[in-house]
């Protein structure tokens, strides 16, 4: 099936650059499958990408539009055609946007027309409701798309023609109008959770045969879909779990990057996690934090299994802000350390463990080859979290030089007053998971 013809409308515009020059006049309009192209009568044809369009305002006939770089673009009088323009724009920009924060996930069910009781984050009224890999997607016909990852739903049930969905975080999300797609839908999500869910037990229970029954459940509610979990509560549940994981590390090839962060940090506070990947051609992934507080800490230090690419590192993160840690008494430094690996556990589940969106500079995404990334940063909080509290990364080479340049990173971290970023100098990694 061919691309679709972009839709066209005569409009009136006026064109704001990111010094304040404006530029006024009348042209043509075409929305295409990833740009927006603007043909003026008077010549001097400009176009925009849709994956620099950081919001769309729709309203009073006309749409307000905010790019990346700070420039701004308004379309009126464009008659007719004005609501069809609006539809093009979201409905191109959510394509590229959830083909971009998926980042390859497969679609496990043909999308299903509904719509949304009530809003649901920025997303309302008529919309499209399709199923993936590891979430559903609502692209709403007006609107920016919102995803639901399976592992945060608490519970889900049809009831008056609605398929009611409730989340761990409270939020509760309505759909209607679905028609003959209701029950189809509820079994396709009830489905997908069943299968993350058999997916981690399975892992659990080659990792730790001994554990069955509720131990089992508990084990793979901690551990579900990429979740770290806490040493504490792995050990309370059976010790044995932690000490299983732990040989897991060391069979991996991690075991003295393990015991080295460990010696260096709260080794109490360890978290441990384990994602099976999106292909079943790619072995699981074993990851681990660990908090380093003292003088030279205020970071978290995150290690986990090498990707595709075979190349591994280590990912440093600020614990709080260097102007506030020293004043920090030592139950407030624990606090946010815990809060940290929270905040670094929900960026990396969203971007589905890749690496690039966390050390790209913001001046980096300007280029075309990782574009695919804006709206991952501009969309998911956690990342832009986890992006600002970034440090710094090791690559793996020769222990001795590893271990080497953390203790170079950490002192760095110590010294810095600002939000500076370390770099060894080292080359750019080549994409993949972490």
């Amino acid at each position: 099936m061919g691309k679709s013809p972009p839709v066209e409308a005569e409009t009136r515009f006026t064109l704001t650059d990111p010094a304040g020059k404006v530029t006024q006049g009348e042209a043509k309009i075409s929305v295409g499958e990833d740009t927006l192209a603007l043909t003026p009568s008077r010549g001097g044809a400009s176009t925009i990408s849709l994956r620099d369009i950081t919001a769309v305002d729709a309203a009073s006939h006309k749409v307000l539009m905010s790019m990346i770089d700070g420039s701004k673009a308004e379309l009126s009088m464009m008659g007719h055609r004005y609501e069809d323009v609006v539809r093009e724009i979201h409905r191109a920009r959510n394509e590229l946007i959830m083909k971009d924060l998926l980042m390859g996930e497969r679609q496990r069910k043909q999308g299903a027309r509904g719509e949304l009781r009530g809003p649901f984050r920025g997303a309302e009224g008529q919309c499209e409701v399709r199923l993936y890999d590891t979430g559903l997607v609502l692209l709403p016909v007006r609107g920016t798309l919102a995803r639901v990852r399976y592992s945060d739903i608490r519970g889900i049930e049809a009831r008056d023609f609605v398929l009611r969905i409730e989340l761990d975080s409270g939020e509760q999300l309505g759909i209607g109008m679905l028609g003959r797609e209701l029950d189809p839908l509820w079994k396709g999500v009830s489905d997908a959770m069943a299968e993350l869910e058999a997916n981690v037990q399975a892992v659990v229970r080659e990792i730790y045969p001994g554990a069955t029954g509720e131990k089992l459940s508990e084990a793979s509610r901690l551990l579900k879909e990429g979740r770290a979990a806490r040493r504490s509560d792995l050990e309370n549940l059976d010790p044995l779990l932690f000490a299983a994981l732990e040989t897991r590390l060391r069979a991996a090839g991690m075991g003295g990057e393990y015991d080295h962060l460990a010696s260096l940090g709260k080794k109490s506070m360890v978290r441990i996690g384990i994602k099976r990947p999106l292909t079943s051609t790619e072995e699981d992934y074993i990851w681990f934090m660990v908090p380093l507080l003292g003088k030279e800490g205020n970071a978290v230090a995150m290690e986990a299994t090498s990707g595709p690419s075979g190349g591994r590192a280590t990912y440093l993160f600020r614990i709080a802000p260097r102007d506030r840690y020293p004043g920090m008494d030592e139950g407030a430094r624990l606090e946010a350390a815990e809060d940290c690996m929270d905040v670094l556990t929900a960026g990396l589940r969203e971007i589905n463990f890749r690496r690039q969106p966390i050390y790209l500079r913001n001046e980096d995404l300007i280029a075309p080859q990782y574009a695919k990334y804006r709206y991952s940063i501009i969309l998911i909080p956690s990342l832009r979290e986890l992006r600002e509290r970034f440090i710094g990364r090791v690559a793996h080479t020769s222990q001795e030089e590893w271990t080497a340049k953390v203790g170079e990173l950490l002192a760095f971290n110590s010294d810095a007053k600002g939000n500076e970023k370390w770099s060894s100098g080292g080359p750019e990694e080549e994409e993949g998971d972490i």
